[in-house]
């Protein structure tokens, strides 16, 4: 089953990130993420995520962190983009700041579609020029249409 990111990526659910620290950051996209009620309980959310950055770092390398959780009160699977421009710590693999921030977020029933998700982002972000292209945007119809595209 061919799996398309674009039924999961919303303009309204990119943002340019502004903020200094990791935990900043995941407070900043989960409040993006709420404009559109996928999202009941932010604080659950925001809580989940840094539970699970507390065990390893999201932060997979090359400018990128993945940001994840899997929580019951979120029906369905969501994507938020951040871009950063100038970078955060994010305790990445490499050590590089991350750029470019993908929140997933999803129900905890579906592990294996949750699987699929994160390996076709993976795939799409290996590409270093998409990468540079990502963070060249500046305007969240930018980076929609770069994902539109694929």
């Amino acid at each position: 089953m061919n799996m398309n990111l674009m039924d999961y990526i919303s303009l309204k659910r990119i943002i340019f990130l502004q903020s200094g620290t990791k935990r900043s950051v995941i407070d900043e996209l989960v409040s993006i993420s709420s404009v559109d009620g996928k999202v009941t309980n932010p604080a659950k959310l925001a809580e989940d995520l840094l539970k699970r950055e507390s065990i390893v770092s999201t932060g997979i390398g090359f400018g990128v962190a993945i940001p994840h959780a899997k929580v019951p009160e979120i029906n369905e699977f969501f994507i938020t983009i951040g871009i950063h421009k100038n970078g955060v710590n994010w305790e990445s693999l490499d050590n590089r700041p991350a750029q470019i921030i993908f929140l997933i977020a999803g129900p905890d029933n579906m592990q294996e579609k949750y699987l699929r998700l994160l390996a076709k982002l993976t795939l799409i972000i290996k590409n270093p020029e998409r990468r540079k292209k990502l963070t060249a945007c500046s305007t969240k119809e930018e980076v929609f249409n770069i994902f539109k595209g694929l």
